[in-house]
């Protein structure tokens, strides 16, 4: 009899607990919102321009990807009071990391919808992936946020989800159940990275792209909600199931608590570290462009994007496009600070050189800008930092990276500072003089292209002339403010050999036509003096697939050139 009342008694404890759960979910809907952010009107503009072009190329998938993006994706986020009463959002930083402006909707059950615009971002947190938000006045609100878990969550305790996660493209409200599985979950940064990250609540309730900056909750009694914040869902673990991830209260509210309570003291202590971490940066053998985009104002990414990302698909080297490329799989909107990046990296680096020498010069400012004068390989480039969302970071930089509206000093495609023009992604025309070795002793020599891909042609006169096209490789010595572009080129001639033509008429043979395939190698050399114009010298020799019984065709050439990389 004990041990029926005993079972009876639990199965009531856990149908009082579902149903105070359920009757709670709807109240949560008044808590938890979906957040949408709109990117700066100059990037919105240089998407849309990239998205024009896609529709004149008929390609329709690809301009509404773009529309897509445009649209500023969405996320989670919930309110909270501080101790005065005054309501604020949470959320996660990347829900808003490249926002220009933010808005929250809070949706009934009904299907009604509240919107706030123009929420403004007092601070965020890289580290822990935070942000918080504050609410314009005037709006009808709970007159208290969520409260947070004043304990540790437990291993095995029921936990909930809430948020926004999308169904295709369309975000729609979710309230999930779960347990939590580990209750301080630390692990390494990545694969590259041994960096311990964490503590984080790892838990098993229901979370999808568009959960992040959502609460995890507990059921509490005594409160308005019906249910008290344990954490803010940020991560999920790819190939693992139900291995999901909060930040835990105590971690937010030490950012909370720092961010509704900055010290102007500390400011310029904060960016002397920040300044430290960047020269640091700077000052290693290899491309600092990645470091570089790290320290940008999202301000700083979208005045210069448009200039930046023409000027890295003309001038650029593989590898960085190769790292948009890599970085816009993962984050489209996030990979616009890598051409940016880039263009501060070529305005400051002598090409050739190896880890870039880089100290402090300078500081001079007050409250939250300052201009910061470096001195990078004997040359002072001046630069304005500002403290955007309680990070420090680069607003404008040398002569390339400008605010809005300020002209930029340098010519397009070159610095003043003597930068090279290469033929990689770029169109080029030559022209020269040829010695055809077994044919003539002078024809002129003339060719085009794009890149390494192009066509040439040889001529002698009226008797003997030569066409063809090639491809091939080529290799970027920087020398300074010169340049050597070593290459080969495989390709085929057709050959006119008047001689040889009569001869085939005469003897009505039937043989194989004039082509010869064609094996070139050579150099370029070019300066930043005058960018893009470059001489070259080349070598050709020929296999002639046609019939040598007439005539000698042409089997050998030396090239000497001077052309144009626009």
């Amino acid at each position: 009899m004990i041990r029926r009342l005993v079972l009876f008694a639990l199965l009531c404890c856990a149908f009082t607990a579902a149903a105070f759960a359920q009757s709670g979910a709807a109240q949560v809907r008044n808590y938890v919102g979906l957040i949408n952010q709109s990117y700066h009107p100059s990037l919105v503009s240089f998407l849309e321009r990239a998205q024009d072009e896609m529709r004149r190329r008929g390609e329709a998938n690809t301009a509404r990807v773009i529309d897509i993006i445009i649209s500023g994706g969405f996320g989670s986020g919930f309110l909270y009071s501080d101790r005065a009463g005054n309501l604020y959002v949470i959320t996660n930083h990347h829900v808003i990391a490249q926002a220009h402006t933010v808005s929250i909707t809070f949706e009934q059950v009904s299907g009604e919808r509240t919107t706030i615009d123009n929420l403004r971002i007092i601070a965020v947190s890289e580290e822990d992936d935070l942000a918080i938000l504050a609410i314009p006045p005037g709006h009808a609100l709970p007159a208290q946020g969520l409260t947070f878990l004043a304990r540790d969550v437990a291993e095995g305790e029921q936990v909930f989800s809430a948020g926004f996660p999308g169904f295709g493209l369309t975000p729609l409200w979710q309230f999930g159940i779960g347990n939590v599985s580990n209750a301080v979950a630390r692990f390494p940064r990545s694969l590259n990275d041994p960096t311990m990250m964490g503590p984080f609540i790892q838990h098993t309730a229901p979370i999808d792209s568009g959960n992040s900056g959502g609460p995890l909750l507990v059921a509490q009694t005594g409160v308005p909600s019906g249910f008290a914040v344990a954490g803010i869902n940020t991560l999920i673990g790819r190939w693992r199931q139900a291995a999901n991830f909060a930040v835990p209260v105590n971690t937010t509210q030490s950012f909370i608590d720092s961010a509704l309570n900055p010290d102007p003291a500390t400011f310029r202590d904060e960016l002397d570290r920040r300044l430290s971490d960047f020269v640091g940066g700077l000052n290693v053998p290899r491309a600092v462009f990645p470091h570089i985009a790290e320290f940008l104002s999202s301000a700083s990414i979208g005045e210069n994007i448009e200039f930046a990302f023409d000027e890295m698909l003309n001038r650029a080297g593989r590898a960085v496009v190769r790292s948009f490329n890599d970085h816009a799989g993962e984050d489209f909107i996030g990979a616009m600070s890598i051409p940016v990046a880039w263009l501060i990296e070529d305005n400051i680096r002598t090409p050739g050189t190896g880890a870039l020498r880089a100290s402090i010069t300078e500081v001079s400012g007050s409250g939250e800008e300052y201009t910061v004068v470096f001195t990078i390989d004997n040359r002072e480039v001046s630069s304005l930092w500002v403290r955007e969302y309680g990070i420090w970071r680069i607003q404008t930089f040398g002569t390339v990276l400008l605010g809005e509206g300020e002209e930029r000093e340098i010519p397009r495609q070159a610095r003043q500072s003597g930068g090279i023009r290469t033929g990689e992604n770029a169109f080029f025309t030559e022209l020269g003089f040829a010695n055809l070795f077994d044919k003539a002793p002078g024809a002129l020599y003339a060719s085009a292209g794009f890149g390494m891909f192009g066509v040439q042609a040889y001529y002698a006169g009226p008797d003997f002339f030569a066409v063809g096209a090639f491809g091939g490789w080529q290799w970027n010595v920087p020398m300074g403010n010169f340049g050597l572009m070593p290459h080969f080129r495989l390709g085929f001639d057709y050959q006119h050999d008047q001689a040889f033509q009569d001869a085939r008429a005469a003897d009505d043979m039937m043989v194989a036509p004039p082509i010869a395939i064609t094996a070139q190698a050579g150099f370029r050399a070019t300066s930043s003096f005058v960018p893009g114009l470059f001489i070259g010298a080349n070598v050709q020799l020929n296999f002639n697939l046609h019939s040598r019984e007439f005539n000698d065709p042409m089997r050998r050439a030396f090239i000497i050139s001077a052309g144009y990389i626009f």
